[in-house]
């Protein structure tokens, strides 16, 4: 149990609430105890989804994904002080250990706010919940691969292309929040009063309306800002020569080659490593992005003298959370770009190790755009 303010001692009465069903220790009283605690145990999820909902409101969003799905014991101490110990996600241990003075004397405040055993909750504390299955550790390196802009290179196109690369490392936290926010959004269809049917197999953020948006962004910038590094590799089209797309298979492989060969090296990667990119519709497309990564990783490989392995995936993006999140990260980068509004981009700046403009240097354009 880890003390974040410090209260008194020894613990005189204590009242433990869970989400879990509670034996009963007083013969002859089992069936109305059980009773008893397990309405007690809906109330405190209840009470959890309260302070969740308030914090979110005081743009304390990061604190609360971090009491998803926790539950927590009240305490009676000496006299008239209380205290409440809260069980949370082995992941998020050690920050809530480590929780500064006015981020806990907001949960004392929400706290005494909810019914409880003392006059007054003076302290908080945190145990690991060992009901939580340990999740595998790894240190293969993830590496998800998106793309935005198009290839018409004429005024009627987009102003850039770039490749966004996500690169994370197992276990991929904030995946359930991210999963239990679509089903709260699907479940909102049984609402009689709900004239707006929302069917989302997966969230796409040019698709999503700005409500989604709004609150998959509060999500995503929660990561720990050293489990997740962004890096973007972009390019303003009326600066790229002619000849360089006049092709334009040549012109993505090259620029995807390159691209994956410039992560590499600015992550030193040293590591087995696995790259993931969403489906592409033609199987033809699908073998030119491969051989241009293969191309790529092979060069990094060669000139670093490394013997790692690695392998390429193509899967939806509504198999996994990663996809989906590079997605939003790469629409971030590109509307920064694109429509030079970085409202979205200021919420994922702390994970770009790079974004790199390969055509800033270049004084010619080549067509108006």
């Amino acid at each position: 149990m880890s003390n974040i303010y410090l209260g008194f001692s020894p613990v005189i009465r204590k009242s433990k609430r869970s989400i879990f069903d509670f034996a009963s220790h007083f013969d002859g009283m089992y069936e109305s105890f059980k009773l008893h605690n397990h309405r007690e145990s809906k109330s405190i999820m209840n009470y959890i989804k309260t302070i969740q909902n308030i914090l979110k409101k005081q743009n304390k969003y990061d604190l609360a994904i971090k009491l998803e799905n926790c539950y927590y014991e009240d305490y009676q101490i000496d006299g008239w002080e209380g205290a409440i110990n809260i069980y949370v996600h082995p992941n998020n241990f050690l920050e809530l250990s480590t929780l500064d003075i006015d981020d806990t004397s907001l949960l004392i405040k929400l706290f005494n706010g909810l019914p409880h055993l003392s006059e007054e909750i003076t302290t908080i504390t945190y145990s690991i919940n060992t009901n939580i299955p340990i999740e595998n550790i790894s240190d293969t390196v993830y590496i998800f691969v998106d793309e935005a802009g198009d290839m018409d290179f004429s005024a009627k196109g987009s102003k850039h292309y770039m490749f966004n690369f996500l690169v994370k490392r197992r276990p991929f936290n904030l995946h359930e929040q991210i999963a239990n926010y679509r089903y709260s959004l699907l479940e909102r269809n049984l609402d009689p009063l709900n004239n707006a049917r929302l069917d989302i197999e997966y969230f796409h953020a040019h698709q999503d309306n700005k409500y989604i948006k709004n609150e998959l962004f509060n999500i995503i910038s929660t990561f720990d800002k050293n489990s997740v590094q962004a890096y973007s590799y972009i390019l303003e089209k009326p600066k790229v020569e002619p000849n360089k797309r006049k092709e334009k298979d040549r012109f993505y492989i090259e620029n995807l080659n390159y691209s994956i060969q410039r992560l590499l090296d600015k992550l030193k990667i040293d590591k087995n490593f696995i790259i993931i990119t969403d489906n592409l519709p033609i199987k033809q497309n699908k073998n030119k992005q491969i051989g241009a990564l293969k191309k790529g990783i092979k060069e990094y490989l060669k000139n670093n003298n490394l013997t790692i392995w690695y392998d390429i995936f193509h899967h939806s993006s509504a198999s996994s959370a990663n996809l989906q999140i590079v997605d939003y990260i790469s629409w971030a980068i590109f509307r920064k770009y694109e429509r030079h509004e970085d409202s979205y981009y200021k919420r994922i700046e702390s994970y770009i190790l790079d974004e790199e403009l390969m055509t800033k240097d270049r004084k010619i354009n080549h067509y108006e755009k």
